[in-house]
């Protein structure tokens, strides 16, 4: 699996899981709400890079400059 499919194809195993628990099982919204937050943060940082932004990750944690 390389590092450009992998957070696909995880959100796709997590939606499976959610077939799996079914709509009753008590952390079902929770993980709904990861798969959805996860799925669009992935897209809107590998579209940022398609159209020319830097390469790292727009999303991650930094301390910040006078920390």
């Amino acid at each position: 699996m390389t590092a450009e499919n992998s957070i696909p194809a995880l959100i796709d195993q997590a939606r499976e899981e959610m077939l799996f628990i079914g709509p009753d099982h008590p952390y079902y919204p929770i993980l709904a709400g990861l798969v959805s937050a996860v799925g669009t943060a992935w897209q809107q940082g590998y579209d940022q890079h398609r159209r020319g932004g830097p390469a790292e990750n727009p999303y991650s944690w930094r301390a910040s400059p006078g920390a």
